[in-house]
């Protein structure tokens, strides 16, 4: 033995090395909670498996999930699985003979998985901003063409008061025509200006009638009426807002909106061409 020192040392830790190597075999324990590979042994009953950066083979049974993260899943002949099976970065291998009674859901994230997901959440998060931005410009115009028209703001909400359903019907074929008219001007290169012209109407006379509904709405709140004019177009158009970013009803809201302000407007314009007219006359 004193011979060969440095072979026995050698042999030793060699021995030791692959012992902490191996896998980690289980079965007494009723949660395995680990970042080593693990293997639940045949005839061997087990509450849980949650491995991280490791795999698991179960060759036993599992009463409730089996859960691998970066890593896989080798489900052996003869084993049992009650619940679910998770394995998110990796795979999973099912022999035949063997039991998973609820899911198996394996989630691999290779490359194009990887880029996938991220484009998925720029995607999100992009229109998350683009929503969040265009909100606080729209309340931002608002209280700019309240307090433009501020000294015409009562007489110019008394265009649609009674006659909402006539001028939302009126708006939306008057929105379809100007969509019409704007597409084929932008076929011909002269007419792009004009079409550009076009749509950049509708929205100025949205933002003037949403004014106006900010208006009416904030003056029905007891609390607003002494305060300044922009704190009332402020806190209205902020509700009115708020309420376009809903899903569905948010949309149909903004749309009601949209075509009862143009169809104000083109009400306002034709009562001063025919005031105008009569006066001619």
């Amino acid at each position: 033995m004193k011979k060969y020192p440095v072979l026995i040392s050698i042999t030793m830790v060699f021995m030791v090395a692959l012992t902490l190597a191996a896998p980690n075999v289980y079965g007494a324990e009723k949660n395995v909670i680990k970042q080593k590979d693990v293997i639940v042994p045949a005839r061997q009953s087990i509450e849980n498996i949650i491995v991280f950066g490791h795999d698991a083979i179960v060759k036993g049974k599992v009463k409730t999930a089996v859960i691998v993260i970066n890593g896989d899943v080798d489900i052996k002949k003869n084993a049992k699985i009650k619940e679910l099976v998770l394995v998110i970065g990796g795979h999973v291998k099912q022999e035949a003979g063997s039991k998973v009674t609820d899911n198996i859901i394996a989630i691999n994230l290779n490359s194009p998985s990887q880029n996938s997901l991220f484009l998925g959440g720029l995607v999100l998060i992009s229109g998350w901003l683009l929503r969040l931005i265009s909100s606080i410009m729209l309340v931002f115009l608002t209280v700019i063409a309240g307090l433009s028209l501020h000294k015409r703001i009562n007489s110019l909400a008394g265009l649609t008061k009674g006659q909402a359903p006539r001028l939302i019907l009126s708006g939306a074929i008057i929105s379809a025509a100007l969509l019409v008219v704007s597409v084929l001007l932008a076929i011909t290169v002269i007419g792009i200006p004009v079409s550009i012209l076009l749509l950049l109407f509708p929205v100025l006379v949205f933002i003037t009638g949403l004014a106006i509904y900010s208006h009416e709405l904030a003056s029905q709140f007891s609390s607003l009426e002494d305060k300044p004019p922009w704190l009332r177009y402020l806190t209205g158009s902020f509700v009115l807002v708020s309420l376009f970013n809903f899903p569905i009803i948010g949309s149909i809201f903004f749309l009601l909106l949209f075509f009862l302000s143009l169809g104000g407007a083109f009400k306002f314009l034709f009562e001063r061409f025919r005031a105008r007219k009569r006066k001619n006359i």
